[in-house]
C-alpha cells in the first residue's frame, strides 16, 4: 500500500502506509518540510461541515441549495474554477465532466506552465524532456530561472554534485550554490538564448543533426549581436563564456516555469530548449514531463464529447468576473492566487456572484463563499496520481479516515439533484480512468495490485523545428521595475500557512527599504521593502507572501497580458511608493 503527495510540485514524493518516504529512485527516501508536516496539517483549519450563507447545514442540504441556484442561472454565466491543488486524476480532472456537459464556462488552465509547454511543444512536438535516470548521466546542469534548491529538491539532490550554472534575475540560493551564475535583466532570457545561438554558429560549434542550421542562421541574421548582449545586461565576455561552457560540458538545461510568465516568456522557453539540440543532444532539457506519459486529460474532462460554452484565461478571470453569476471552485484558491482575485471577493460581498467552494481547508476563497462543502484530503481517499517529473503512476490508498464528500461523489450528487443526465456521467469514473490511461499501457487494476507502476514515455519527434521564431520587433523589454516570484521551502503557493503561519508581504530589491506600496494597473497593496541580492529593477517576492497587511492579494494589482502561446504574463512592471 502506497500513497503519493498530490501537490503541485515536481517531486511527487511516494510514501508507505505509515507515511514514510519510500527509498526508491528518484525520490530517494526523503521529503520536504511540507511533506514532513502533512499529517499534522491534515488536522488543522479543516472544513468539517457544510455551510450555506454562513449557517451550518448537512452536505445534502448544501447540495440542494446549490442546485436550486444553478437551475435558474444561464449556463453561459456559470464558470468552474479548478487547478493543481491536488494532482489526483479523479480529484482535478474528472469532475469537470459535469460542467462541460452542462455547457458552463471553463478556464484555460494557463496560470502556471502553459506558455512554456506550448512553446517547447511547437519545436519538439512535445514538451517532454529528460527523465530522472537521464539526469544522472550529465556532467553539468544549467538552472535557467529555476530555484531548484527549494522547488525541485530531488532533482537538486541528483544534480548538486555536477558542474552547476545558474541563469536568473537574482542571486538565488541555487545561484549561490552554483559554480557559475549569470544575472540577467528581466525579460531578456530570449535575448541571451539567441546570443548563445549566434556564438555557437559563428564559432562552428553548432551541429546540424537535429536542427536545420541553414534555416536557423537565416533567422538569426535579423538580430544584431551587440543589441542582444546589451539587452541581457551581461558583457560579451560573459555571453561567450557561457557558450563555451555549453560546448564543453553539454549540460542538461532545467527551465523554470517562471520563464514562461515573464516578458517574451514563450519564446524564451522555446529558444532555451533548443540550445541542447544545437549541440546534438536529444531531450537535453527539462521543463515538465506531464505531456510525455500518454495520459488523456481531455478524455477525463469529457471534452471529447462536450466542450465548454466559452474558455476564459485564468489570468483574466478576476477582471471578467462581471460576466458570471455563478462560480464553482474546487482544488484551488483563486481569491489569492489569481490576478484580480480580490474582484471575485468583492462581487460575492456585493451579491453579484454566487460562489460555491468545495475544499478540505478554510482557504481565503472558502471564507468568503456563499456555500462551502467539505472535501477529503489526498490522505483520505483513493485516487491515481501522476508526476510531471518522474515516470511513476501511483494508486493512492487512504491512510486517514475520510471527511467530507469527494469531488467525484459531489459531481454525481449535484447532477442527481439537478435531474441532469449525460453520457459523460454514465461512465464509471474508474472505467473512464482506464480509457484515459490506455496509451500508458497501465490499467487501474494493475495499479491497485502494485501500488505504483513505471510508465514508458511517449511522443515527440527526432527533428527540432526552428519555428516558431521571434523577430527583433517582438522581443520587447520591460521599462521599469519588474515583480518576480519564486518558491519558499515551507509553502506551496497559499498552502501551509496553517502550519508555518501567514507571512507578511515582503519585497526584496536592490535599493529600497521600509514600508510602502506596490502599484499596478489593478490597484495597490501595502508591503515591506527589504534590500536583497537581486538585479537592477527587480522586485522579488516569495509566492507564499501573497497577502498584504490588509489582507489583500499581491496578485490583485496585476492585469496580465496574454503571451504569444496563450499563457498570462505575471512578472510585470509595477510601481513603488515608499511611506514617509
Amino acid at each position: 500500500m502506497v500513497i503519493a503527495c498530490t501537490r503541485d510540485c515536481y517531486d511527487t514524493c511516494i510514501f508507505d502506509e505509515t507515511y514514510t518516504p519510500l527509498k526508491i529512485f528518484p525520490t530517494l527516501g526523503f521529503t520536504c518540510s511540507r511533506g514532513l508536516t502533512d499529517l499534522r496539517r491534515n488536522e488543522i483549519n479543516r472544513v468539517t461541515r457544510a455551510y450555506v450563507e454562513g449557517k451550518e447545514k448537512s452536505i445534502a442540504e448544501a447540495i440542494k441549495y446549490v442546485a436550486e441556484r444553478l437551475r435558474g442561472t444561464d449556463r453561459r454565466r456559470v464558470v468552474h474554477v479548478e487547478y493543481d491543488g491536488n494532482q489526483g486524476l479523479l480529484t482535478w480532472y474528472y469532475p469537470a465532466r459535469l460542467w462541460n456537459a452542462m455547457g458552463a464556462v471553463s478556464t484555460d488552465y494557463s496560470i502556471c506552465s502553459l506558455e512554456g509547454h506550448e512553446a517547447i511543444k511547437a519545436h519538439y512536438g512535445s514538451s517532454m524532456g529528460a527523465l530522472p535516470e537521464e539526469m544522472e548521466k550529465y556532467r553539468a546542469v544549467v538552472f535557467w530561472g529555476s530555484e531548484a534548491v527549494y522547488s525541485f529538491i530531488h532533482g537538486w539532490r541528483i544534480l548538486k554534485d555536477k558542474y552547476k550554472i545558474t541563469v536568473d534575475v537574482r542571486v538565488s540560493e541555487t545561484a549561490k550554490r552554483s559554480e557559475r551564475a549569470y544575472i540577467v535583466r528581466p525579460g531578456s532570457d530570449a535575448h541571451l538564448a539567441l546570443a548563445l545561438m549566434k556564438v555557437l554558429l559563428e564559432e562552428g560549434r553548432a551541429k546540424g543533426e537535429l536542427v536545420d542550421l541553414r534555416v536557423l542562421k537565416e533567422k538569426l541574421e535579423a538580430f544584431d549581436m551587440s543589441w542582444l548582449i546589451r539587452s541581457t545586461g551581461l558583457t560579451e565576455d560573459e555571453v561567450r563564456e557561457l557558450a563555451q561552457l555549453y560546448t564543453y560540458y553539454e549540460p542538461l538545461t532545467v527551465i523554470g516555469f517562471a520563464i514562461g510568465r515573464t516578458y517574451n516568456g514563450g519564446y524564451a522557453a522555446g529558444l532555451i530548449s533548443m540550445l541542447p539540440a544545437l549541440l546534438g543532444m536529444r531531450r537535453g532539457f527539462y521543463y515538465s514531463n506531464s505531456q510525455g506519459w500518454g495520459i488523456d486529460f481531455s478524455y477525463l474532462r469529457g471534452t471529447h464529447v462536450a466542450k465548454p460554452s466559452k474558455v476564459v484565461g485564468m489570468g483574466e478571470l478576476g477582471h471578467s468576473v462581471g460576466d458570471f453569476d455563478f462560480m464553482f471552485v474546487w482544488n484551488s484558491n483563486p481569491v489569492v492566487t489569481l490576478p484580480g482575485g480580490d474582484r471575485i471577493e468583492e462581487a460575492v460581498s456585493e451579491g453579484k456572484l454566487f460562489l460555491v467552494v468545495h475544499d478540505p481547508f478554510w482557504t481565503e476563497t472558502a471564507k468568503v463563499a456563499n456555500v462551502v462543502i467539505p472535501a477529503p484530503t489526498f490522505l483520505e481517499k483513493e485516487d491515481v496520481v501522476y508526476s510531471y517529473w518522474h515516470p511513476y503512476l501511483v494508486y493512492n490508498t487512504p491512510v486517514r479516515p475520510k471527511r467530507g464528500i469527494t469531488e467525484v461523489e459531489l459531481m454525481f450528487e449535484l447532477a442527481k439533484e439537478l435531474g441532469f443526465s449525460s453520457p459523460l456521467l454514465d461512465e464509471d469514473p474508474w472505467s473512464a480512468l482506464d480509457v484515459a490511461l490506455r496509451r500508458t499501457g497501465v490499467t487501474v487494476n494493475e495499479l491497485r495490485r502494485k501500488g505504483l507502476v513505471k510508465v514508458v514515455p511517449t511522443g515527440g519527434r527526432e527533428e527540432v523545428s526552428v519555428e516558431p521564431f521571434p523577430t527583433p520587433q517582438e522581443l520587447t523589454l520591460p521599462q521599469g521595475r519588474v515583480l518576480v516570484y519564486s518558491a519558499h521551502p515551507n509553502y506551496t503557493n497559499s498552502q501551509f500557512s496553517e502550519v508555518y503561519g501567514r507571512r507578511r508581504a515582503v519585497v526584496y530589491s536592490k535599493d529600497l527599504e521600509g514600508d510602502g506600496y506596490l502599484e499596478g494597473p489593478g490597484g495597490k497593496v501595502r508591503v515591506k521593502f527589504v534590500k536583497g541580492d537581486v538585479g537592477e529593477n527587480v522586485l522579488f517576492m516569495y509566492k507564499s507572501d501573497l497577502v498584504d497587511v490588509g489582507g489583500k492579494s499581491i496578485n490583485s494589482i496585476l492585469v496580465p497580458v496574454r503571451g504569444k502561446f496563450g499563457g498570462p504574463r505575471l512578472n510585470d512592471v509595477v510601481y513603488v511608493r515608499l511611506k514617509g
